[in-house]
């Protein structure tokens, strides 16, 4: 699939040198001589190019890569005029994407058929080469990455499970700011927003890269502040749903020669009131009307993430990342006081011949949750390698192989035996990619993937009587998922026109998911899933345009019953119409205007695995966007969600007759920013 702004990647002048030093491979004289420029020549520049992917054991871009991959780079993120990832994903990328039950900085993310109830439980989000992805059933907290700091997204569909494991279902997302020490004396930028609803964002970036004694000193800060006062009333005491949130991060690096360490903290707090749920009748007649059973959530997150590299010559490199994350979660209603502590190691060898290529590495992930007297762990232990064979200038193969080690622990102050439990699950992939002329390819693949249990799906949920979840009992170990995932293939890339089209097939055992009729976590006897995923960029000089369509089929066997998977749509259409023009009239000359619509068909409401409650209204937003800018420093945007005022919901299904509503995109809203950067 390709982004819907992906124009900007060969029209918008303001790319630095060092984006223009890495060209797409039909832009160049021979695979192998693009090969050996992403990887050897200029590897820390190809890492954040945007048309390079790097979910691979070799960097490639995106008509050598055997992957199905989109980029998103620094430039379509800005045009897109959005002030968080939540809303970009939603606006401008055919994933489907909503607030979890309201709560805008923990969104839930689906593709490739499980639906939005636990879908985000089968995408494992990198970010800087740490998973945002929890143990438990608490989506990735998005709202921590200020948007502002991204320099480069990929989403990667069913793939990753070799290089990152667990959560990778359904594909990866990798994240990228800069810690580039290929950059300015000084640098930094300023963006201030405004939007609907007394909606304000602040971010400022400052850093240096000098010389000292012969070392390179990095030194980077970034702060973003989000506020939004709400649009309802949704607490008793009169609170409507309202959004703050602080972001800091620290960075320092120092390299010399071939050596270089970036060592980063980052700091988040947050205090988020969000919808409660309604009844779908309310929501027909009024989905703005007040409710009195919404929720505060309070997050202080704290993370060190350090990366080492060491390259030992041009065709032999080393890199080891350390995290350490903490956080602790609260809901001020209720006596529910989650914390989490958590410690992951990655170290990567990478083996770069010249036609051959291969990445072999470990993971060590050591997580645990501690609440109300019981502590509950997760450690994950794995060895992985990966190779790519580029065998001539048309032919490209990559195969990859892990085994994890993940153990569970469950310890209630004695009051029962400790429980512990052990899997050893494995993860294959092989995949091949051809050239059929120069700005053609087709590919395939197979990937043998798995998903071990979060430790939530360990206890049944306890619910307060506005369906928010305040505790769980234990209710037994459940298993593991396994899926073989098949695909095929075919993608046209050029400047002015890009076209792709993809076919997959997912056989699963013990997918597992949420039995709302007994308040247990369990899982299917069997599923399977297909799709169809199309997309086409057109650029036209006097406009452009794009489409991407996704069609989805699902089935899952309980007994002898056939289900179809809940909060999945069959059919997802993401349609943009756009024009660039320069006009004098103005100080900033060059102008961007683009028009989008989403649509989602009907579902059925997360949780409702037996589809007793009939389908769920679809989707429909359209978006508007306008930016003027110098294309140096200056950026002037404004954009318009929802322009229609279409009424848009979660519906969930909690074991009652007919689903609760929680609304989420039913409101027009505007937003706007100036940014500068030098």
């Amino acid at each position: 699939m390709f982004s819907s702004q992906s124009f900007a990647e060969e029209n918008i002048d303001s790319k630095s040198d060092d984006q223009k030093e890495v060209k797409p491979s039909y832009k160049m004289p021979s695979a192998k001589e693009a090969v050996k420029n992403y990887n050897v020549d200029s590897q820390d520049k190809a890492l954040l190019s945007p048309v390079t992917v790097t979910a691979n054991s070799s960097v490639a871009d995106e008509l050598l890569s055997p992957k199905s991959v989109t980029i998103y780079s620094k430039e379509n993120i800005r045009q897109s005029g959005v002030s968080n990832l939540l809303d970009f994903f939603k606006y401008n990328t055919e994933i489907q994407t909503d607030p979890s039950f309201g709560n805008v900085l923990t969104p839930r993310l689906s593709m490739r058929g499980f639906g939005n109830g636990d879908g985000y439980q089968n995408i494992n989000i990198i970010v800087d080469g740490v998973s945002l992805n929890q143990i438990d059933m608490v989506p990735q907290q998005l709202g921590s990455v200020p948007i502002d700091s991204i320099e480069k997204i990929e989403v990667v569909k069913s793939s990753g499970s070799v290089l990152y494991g667990d959560y990778s279902g359904a594909g990866t997302i990798i994240i990228r700011t800069n810690n580039s020490f290929d950059r300015k004396p000084l640098y930094g930028s300023a963006r201030s927003g405004f939007g609907t609803y007394n909606t304000k964002l602040e971010h400022i970036n400052l850093g240096s890269v000098t010389d000292f004694t012969g070392f390179k000193v990095l030194a980077d800060g970034n702060f973003t502040y989000l506020d939004a006062e709400g649009k309802k009333q949704v607490l008793a005491d009169g609170s409507k749903d309202t959004t703050e949130n602080v972001n800091g991060k620290a960075t320092l690096g120092l390299q010399k020669d071939n050596f270089e360490i970036v060592t980063s903290f980052i700091k988040d707090d947050s205090n988020v009131v969000y919808t409660g749920a309604m009844t779908l009748d309310a929501f027909n007649q009024n989905p703005n009307a007040a409710v009195m059973n919404g929720t505060r959530n309070i997050v202080h997150k704290e993370d060190w993430v350090t990366a080492l590299k060491y390259k030992f010559n041009d065709r032999l490199n080393a890199a080891y990342t350390y995290a350490n994350k903490t956080k602790d979660l609260k809901y001020p209603a209720y006596d529910y006081l989650p914390h989490y502590e958590g410690e992951d190691h990655r170290f990567t060898l990478q083996s770069i011949q010249d036609d051959f290529v291969v990445l072999a590495g470990f993971d060590l992930n050591n997580n645990l949750r501690a609440e109300s007297g019981q502590v509950t762990k997760k450690n994950n232990v794995a060895g992985f390698i990966s190779a790519d064979y580029f065998v001539n200038d048309r032919l490209s193969l990559n195969a990859g192989f892990r085994q994890a080690f993940i153990t569970f622990k469950h310890d209630n102050n004695g009051l029962n035996n400790p429980l512990s439990k052990s899997v050893n699950p494995t993860s294959v992939n092989a995949a091949m990619n051809y050239s059929l002329a120069k700005n053609d390819a087709l590919f395939t693949s197979y990937v043998h993937a798995f998903q071990s249990p979060d430790i939530d799906r360990f206890f049944s949920p306890v619910f307060a009587p506005d369906f928010t979840l305040i505790g769980k009992t234990f209710n037994g170990f459940i298993n593991t998922m396994e899926m073989d995932t098949y695909s095929i293939g075919y993608k046209h890339l050029e400047d002015d026109l890009k076209v792709k089209a993809e076919f997959y097939y997912s056989d699963l055992n013990n997918e597992i998911y949420y039995n709302s009729s007994n308040f247990r976590n369990t899982n299917y006897d069997s599923s399977s899933k297909y799709g169809v995923e199309l997309s086409v960029y057109k650029d036209f000089d006097f406009f452009y345009t794009s489409a991407n369509y996704v069609y989805t089929d699902t089935r899952a066997r309980v007994g002898s019953q056939i289900y179809q998977i809940s909060a999945q749509p069959k059919h997802i259409v993401l349609a943009t119409l756009g024009k660039q023009f320069t006009s004098s009239l103005l100080p900033l000359p060059y102008h961007l205007i683009s028009l989008s619509h989403k649509y989602q068909s009907e579902s059925y409401a997360e949780g409702d695995f037996d589809n007793s409650l009939g389908k769920q209204q679809s989707y429909n937003s359209t978006n508007f966007t306008y930016q003027l800018t110098d294309r140096q420093h200056w950026t002037v945007d404004f954009s318009i969600q929802n322009l229609f005022n279409g009424a848009n919901g979660q519906f969930v299904d909690f074991g009652t007759n007919q689903p609760v509503v929680y609304p989420t995109n039913y409101q027009r809203t505007f937003q706007g920013s100036v940014s500068y950067r030098f």
